[in-house]
């Protein structure tokens, strides 16, 4: 697949109840044995555009890239645009940890998904994550972050998809919506794409 840019709006509300929104652009493209997708959104409507570039590989752990370039310990634990998604969440770290376990199968968001328990080897970030992963078309639809207690901290699902006519002119299916929530901030981030043009 080529280039692809895909346009949409990021809905915040924090744990006050106070609402904001923003655009945000999505750009991914090819990149040697994997791709790279870069998100650039402006907090405030006035304010300096963050763009936060995720290299993906089959190799290796996704590497992140930041515009302008940080300043401080280049952390993956820090939010995206003062929004729910970590840069982990958006480079979905979690799928890389070493001690990956098919757990059972199971109906999530009305499909039949391999549930699958991820275990961080470090110290820092979740603990441990669980995923469900579609059986048919191998796409993760949702996933619940814990702590070290197995207290629930974050969970992340897809919303639905629309089927589009690709370049090709064939039927395909795009994502329409996806949503992080966090349990200890209490606040929620939605992210709505665009229909395509």
């Amino acid at each position: 697949a080529g280039a692809m840019t895909n346009t949409g709006v990021l809905r915040v509300r924090d744990s006050g109840g106070r609402r904001r929104q923003m655009p945000v652009t999505i750009a991914t493209w090819p990149d040697g044995d994997g791709w790279k997708v870069r998100y650039s959104a402006a907090m405030d409507t006035n304010g300096p555009v963050e763009s936060l570039t995720v290299a993906f590989s089959t190799q290796q752990p996704p590497r992140f890239e930041e515009n302008p370039p940080a300043t401080g310990n280049g952390s993956s634990l820090r939010p995206f645009a003062g929004t729910d998604f970590w840069w982990c969440d958006l480079g979905l770290e979690f799928l890389h940890w070493p001690d990956q376990r098919v757990v059972k199968q199971e109906m999530s968001n009305g499909r039949l998904c391999w549930a699958m328990d991820s275990h961080n080897p470090g110290t820092n970030g979740y603990a441990s994550v669980r995923s469900w992963v579609d059986a048919e078309f191998n796409a993760l639809l949702r996933a619940e972050a814990y702590d070290a207690r197995r207290r629930k901290i974050k969970e992340f699902s897809t919303g639905s998809f629309r089927e589009v006519k690709g370049r090709d002119g064939k039927d395909v299916w795009m994502l329409k919506d996806i949503r992080m929530r966090d349990d200890v901030r209490d606040s929620r981030t939605e992210l709505l794409y665009d229909p395509p043009k």
